[in-house]
């Protein structure tokens, strides 16, 4: 009996040695967060700041998941496209049983202020234009883009534009209305008058009509949209408007598919929503992460006499980053879109070759359609990775630190469009492909510069320049 005891006493005693070495080990494992200060932020509020930084002042955390929040709170306040840098840095305090650390913040904003001019020819190139020499054909005017208005992330849009086409349009969106921050409300109007619209999709091709003496199309818009942002990574937004197109009475003789309407004037009213989950490090040219989105849009109600709208699409992005080695990259990504069905407006059927929805190698043509499929694949070298260049002569810190880095790219892409085929748009129903290579250059202020030399299916080949990220 004695040594049964004995041996229950001896269990006993390693389990207890057991649990007070885990929990010393806990001990050592945790921090605890005291405070957390901003520097640089002379423009931006602090509550702007900490809605993006996944940690906060009190927390009890591992180190590991200390140094996790860390990267991606960094990464967070740089997707608000506030700032040219943002970095965290974390100080132990207090050296106790679980210590005790500071982090500051340290962010440099960027120019929030851009008054553009606009200076531009209404004429397809300048030897077009220089043929006539006419000051009639040239747009002029000035486009205030104002963000981080009142240091709250707002942001401001006001376009005056005077000449051969007349704009006018102002918006203004507010992040957060409420204190959670988690409601947003953005708002807009906008007053369009064209000398020249595209009017239909011939030949693979959009063609265009120029009206000297009169305008081809005048449209109205406003719009009222309300967004949620419940956490870091989702943005939902739901947005109404209503918009008047009215257009002169040659474009239907030239396309009778152009509008189905009664008359030349077609008016309907948009409902559309559109859902986000973003997990990349770097939203403008991205290395690692996910993301996804959903766009779903109803346009036509039925509220007006004599306007043949009614059009439903959905349309979703999915795309992954991996980081393969210590300089490679590869990202894949698909886009689908399937909406109604039958003769639709020309103006509401574009489809492939708009945005960043296209197949390079196929960048002269446009394939039309409310169905598509669309993959894209990007193998990259980071030939130099990012490095930070001090421009002494430049004394602002806005503009005088400037972030660079180059990569080398081998891609292809697949797409596949339904349609009829009509006016020699032998694009539809074929499957496209094209592939490549490229070098990409990312710098700062969101800015990245392609240069592609690209192949595709039907034999053709060429260098192509694009300003955004592939996928």
């Amino acid at each position: 009996m004695l040594k049964y005891l004995i041996l229950v006493f001896l269990l006993i005693s390693l389990l207890q040695a057991a649990i007070a070495q885990s929990d010393e080990h806990l001990a050592d494992s945790l921090i605890i967060v005291d405070k957390i200060e901003f520097v640089g932020n002379k423009v931006t509020i602090d509550k702007i700041l900490l809605r993006e930084i996944t940690i906060q002042a009190g927390d009890t955390l591992s180190r590991e998941a200390f140094r996790n929040r860390l990267v991606e709170s960094s990464e967070n306040l740089m997707n608000t496209s506030l700032f040219n840098f943002a970095d965290l840095q974390d100080t132990l305090v207090n050296a106790s049983d679980i210590p005790h650390y500071q982090i500051k913040v340290e962010v440099t904003e960027r120019w929030y202020i851009f008054p553009l001019p606009i200076f531009e020819l209404a004429e397809r190139n300048f030897s077009t234009w220089w043929q006539t020499k006419d000051l009639n054909m040239i747009n002029y005017g000035l486009f205030l883009d104002w963000q981080n208005f009142r240091g709250r992330k707002e942001h401001l849009k006001v376009l005056l534009q005077f000449g051969y086409d007349e704009k006018l349009g102002v918006s203004y969106m507010v992040p957060y209305i409420d204190k959670k921050q988690h409601i947003g409300l953005s708002f807009g109007f906008s007053r369009t008058k064209n000398h020249s619209i595209s009017y239909i999709t011939q030949d693979n091709q959009v063609q265009r009509i120029r009206l000297t003496d009169k305008y081809a199309q005048k449209t109205y818009e406003a719009f009222l949209a309300v967004s949620n942002r419940p956490d870091i990574n989702q943005f939902h937004n739901l947005e109404a408007s209503y918009n008047d197109l009215n257009f002169n009475d040659t474009i239907p003789t030239l396309n009778p598919l152009f509008y189905g309407g009664d008359n030349n004037r077609a008016q309907y009213f948009k409902l559309s929503y559109f859902y986000k989950n973003d997990h990349r490090d770097y939203k403008s040219y991205p290395l690692k992460g996910y993301y996804f989105d959903l766009l779903i849009e109803k346009l036509g109600f039925g509220l007006f006499s004599g306007t043949d709208i009614n059009v439903f699409t959905a349309k979703a992005n999915i795309r992954k980053f991996w980081k393969l080695h210590e300089k490679w990259y590869f990202a894949s990504g698909f886009t689908g879109r399937f909406g109604s069905k039958g003769s639709l407006p020309y103006f509401t059927t574009t489809g492939l070759g708009y945005g960043r929805d296209y197949v390079r190698g196929y960048e002269y043509y446009v394939v039309d359609g409310q169905d598509y499929g669309l993959i894209k694949t990007d193998l990259k070298f980071a030939l130099i990775p990012q490095r930070v260049t001090t421009l002494k002569f430049i004394p602002t810190d806005k503009f005088n630190k400037i972030p660079w880095a180059i990569y080398l790219s081998l891609y292809g892409d697949a797409a596949f469009a339904p349609g009829n085929q009509i006016y020699g748009n032998d694009l539809q129903n074929t499957l496209l492909v094209g592939y490549g290579a490229g070098i990409n250059l990312v710098t700062y202020y969101d800015m990245v510069f392609r240069v592609e030399y690209s192949f595709n299916k039907m034999g053709e080949s060429g260098l192509f320049i694009s300003f955004i990220a592939s996928i």
